[in-house]
């Protein structure tokens, strides 16, 4: 029976569109991060087109760009010079969504490490505390929480590991 496939598949698909959909939303941030030379002026927003008239003229930036990669472009050529700060705006923002993901992506690879085999009870509240605290920075004072605490001695004798 493909019935309950097809509700996942359909559910799958919905959740990329809500995910994915910002994507489209950025086109031209990204078209302009990618391809900044070969963008046309009057398409771009008002608030580049200036940059990136002055970016086109340069044979000596075309140059460069042909013979590096895109991040090696932006971080040795385009944000030491500081000429064309429109475009170091647009091109922190596009690298910066990329960066969030990767930290989604981590937290994805913690949870799915704790919902292994051996953790396959955990609730959904006790998975959240896990995820929480895997990623958070703040560090918990051990010495002070236990002092605190009356430790009970066991009467059961401890079996050797013969």
């Amino acid at each position: 029976d493909p019935t309950p496939f097809v509700e996942v598949i359909s559910q799958l698909r919905t959740e990329f569109k809500n995910r994915f959909g910002d994507f489209r939303a950025y086109k031209e941030e990204f078209r302009l991060f990618v391809a900044p030379f070969d963008i046309d002026v009057s398409e771009v927003p008002t608030w580049f087109q200036m940059e990136a008239i002055e970016l086109q003229c340069s044979e000596e930036l075309k140059a460069k760009f042909s013979s590096c990669s895109l991040f090696n472009f932006y971080k040795n050529v385009i944000v030491p010079s500081g000429q064309f700060p429109s475009l170091i705006d647009n091109a922190l923002q596009v690298v910066s969504m990329f960066g969030s993901t990767y930290r989604c992506e981590q937290l994805f690879s913690k949870m799915k490490f704790s919902k292994s085999q051996l953790r396959s009870q955990l609730t959904d509240n006790h998975l959240n505390d896990i995820l929480f605290l895997s990623s958070s920075v703040l560090k918990p004072d051990l010495d002070s929480l236990c002092s605190d605490r009356r430790h009970i001695v066991s009467n059961v004798p401890i079996k050797s590991k013969e």
